[in-house]
C-alpha cells in the first residue's frame, strides 16, 4: 500500500467508522468492547465517545502525516482483524441453540475482510519506503492540538444511548433495561422512550412515576395495592412487561392485572423479550428520572406521595 493510497483510504474508513458510531449511538460498539465497558465500570456511551475520538486522531495523522499513515494503518487493520474476530467467537460461542439472524454475521465479516485485507497490503514490500522524519517540538504541539479537537468534538456528540440487545434461545430479540443507569436522564436519554414513545410527553411536566410490572408477577399486585392505592390522577405510568414470543408463562392466581385507577397505561413492545426486575419504580421530575428503585420501595415513593 502507497503511502498516497494510504492517506486516503485509511482516513476515509475511518471517518466512515466516526459517521456510522455517530448515526447509530451505542448499538454500533461491538459486543466485545461493551461488554469491556460494563466490566470495567466506564459504560457504554464513554468508551463510544474515546473510540470516536481515537479514530478522528488516526484520520487525521494519517491525513497528515506520510509517515504516521503507515502506522495508523497498521493499527486500523489489526483493530478490525481482531474485533472482527472476537464478534465472531462471541455469535459463536452463543448459549442456545437457535439460527443466529444473517444480519448479525455482517458486521463481523466485513470487519474481519477490512482487516485482513489492510494487513496483507501492508505486508507487501513497499519499493521505496520513506524516509525516517524528524520529531520537532512543531510536530508535537500540532499532534496535541489535533488529539485536543479530537476528543472535545467527541465529547460534544448528540450519541444514542445502547440498547443492549441480543437474541435469546428461541431467537428472539433480547433487550436489557438498566433503569439504575438512568438517574439524571430524560426518557429519551435513557433509550426507553424508543419502545414507548409515549412516556416522553407523559413525563415532562410535575412528578410522575414509572412502574414496569408483569401482571402475573404477586410482588407487582402487592407494590400497586401499597403505593399507589387510589385514584393517581396521571401520574402514574403503568408500563407492562410482557412475557415476549415463545415464553411459556405458568397459571397463576393473580388478577389480569394491576389495580390502578386513574394510572396511565403503556406497554413495552411484546415482539421482544424484555430483561427487566419488575416491579421497577422510576420517579420522574420535570421530565428527568430522579430516583430508581427494584427494592427499597419506600425511597423513591414515600407514604406521603401515595393518596387515599
Amino acid at each position: 500500500m502507497n503511502g498516497l493510497l494510504r492517506r486516503i483510504a485509511i482516513p476515509a474508513l475511518l471517518l466512515t467508522c466516526v459517521v456510522i458510531e455517530w448515526s447509530r449511538g451505542g448499538d454500533s460498539l461491538p459486543n466485545w468492547l461493551a461488554n469491556l465497558s460494563v466490566k470495567t465500570g466506564a459504560g457504554s456511551d464513554k468508551v463510544l465517545r474515546i473510540l470516536i475520538a481515537v479514530e478522528l486522531c488516526g484520520a487525521m495523522f494519517a491525513f497528515l502525516s506520510s509517515g504516521l499513515s503507515r502506522r495508523v494503518a497498521w493499527l486500523t487493520g489489526i483493530a478490525f482483524a481482531f474485533s472482527g474476530l472476537a464478534e465472531l467467537s462471541a455469535i459463536i460461542n452463543a448459549p442456545g441453540d437457535a439460527a443466529v439472524p444473517a444480519s448479525m454475521w455482517i458486521a463481523p465479516l466485513v470487519g474481519l475482510a477490512i482487516g485482513a485485507g489492510t494487513l496483507a497490503l501492508l505486508m507487501r514490500p513497499n519499493p521505496t519506503p520513506a524516509p525516517r522524519g524528524r520529531i520537532s517540538a512543531l510536530k508535537v504541539i500540532g499532534a496535541v492540538a489535533v488529539a485536543a479537537f479530537a476528543f472535545g468534538l467527541a465529547g460534544r456528540l448528540d450519541l444514542a444511548p445502547r440498547t443492549n440487545s441480543r437474541f435469546s434461545s428461541s431467537g428472539a430479540e433480547m433487550v436489557v433495561l438498566n433503569p439504575s443507569e438512568w438517574v439524571g436522564m430524560t426518557m429519551a436519554e435513557a433509550g426507553v422512550a424508543r419502545h414507548v414513545p409515549s412516556l416522553t410527553p407523559l413525563t415532562l411536566e410535575g412528578t410522575k412515576w414509572v412502574v414496569f410490572y408483569s401482571p402475573t408477577c404477586g410482588r407487582c399486585h402487592e407494590v400497586f395495592r401499597t403505593y399507589f392505592s387510589g385514584p393517581q390522577d396521571g401520574n402514574v405510568i403503568a408500563v407492562l412487561v410482557p412475557h415476549g414470543p415463545g415464553v411459556q408463562v405458568l397459571p397463576s392466581d393473580q388478577p389480569a392485572d394491576v389495580e390502578c385507577t386513574g394510572c396511565e397505561r403503556v406497554s413495552l413492545p411484546d415482539t421482544k423479550q424484555w430483561i427487566i426486575t419488575p416491579p421497577t419504580i422510576v420517579k420522574v421530575e420535570n421530565g428527568r428520572v430522579t430516583c430508581v428503585t427494584s427494592t427499597d420501595y419506600d425511597r423513591c415513593r414515600t407514604p406521603a406521595d401515595v393518596k387515599q
